[in-house]
């Protein structure tokens, strides 16, 4: 979709609606509306930067799980952190689905199960290709209204 020919209105609509859709398919809940309108206060770019550096904690996260599962010994403290980390985030920015997995996670964190955890880490790593592909059209919208504001 052309993003450039659209009005600032209308792209304003079509992120609305974007988010809206995100909920209703539960890849997002309600917190990801209330950060989206957040960024009136915290300058323009804040919910764009949010996502971004989001999507990009949680891919490092999931790589550096991956590496410590793979190791001979599991490291469960340190992918215990991770999962602190990411259950934190999720919640913060609305990335329900992603946050559910965290229970997974948790639940083989506790029984020291390696093979529980690299189940855990497969099915986050899916939900978080998933969310990736679901939010980069808003991140397409939301860079052409950065764009539009401070250009």
């Amino acid at each position: 979709m052309d993003f450039k020919s659209m009005d600032t209105e209308a792209l304003d609509r079509l992120l609305i609606e974007s988010i809206h859709e995100l909920e209703k398919q539960k890849f997002v809940d309600h917190h990801f509306r209330e950060c989206h309108s957040l960024k009136e206060d915290n300058g323009l770019s804040f919910f764009l930067d949010l996502i971004l550096i989001f999507l990009s904690d949680v891919e490092s996260a999931v790589n550096e799980m991956e590496k410590t599962m793979y190791q001979e010994v599991a490291d469960f403290n340190q992918i215990y952190s991770y999962y602190i980390k990411l259950k934190g985030s999720s919640a913060c920015i609305g990335a329900c689905r992603i946050r559910a997995t965290c229970s997974n996670l948790c639940y083989a964190i506790d029984n020291k199960s390696k093979d529980g955890c690299v189940q855990a880490i497969s099915l986050m790593k899916d939900e978080y290709k998933n969310l990736n592909d679901q939010l980069s059209n808003i991140i397409k919208i939301e860079q052409e209204l950065v764009s539009r504001a401070s250009g």
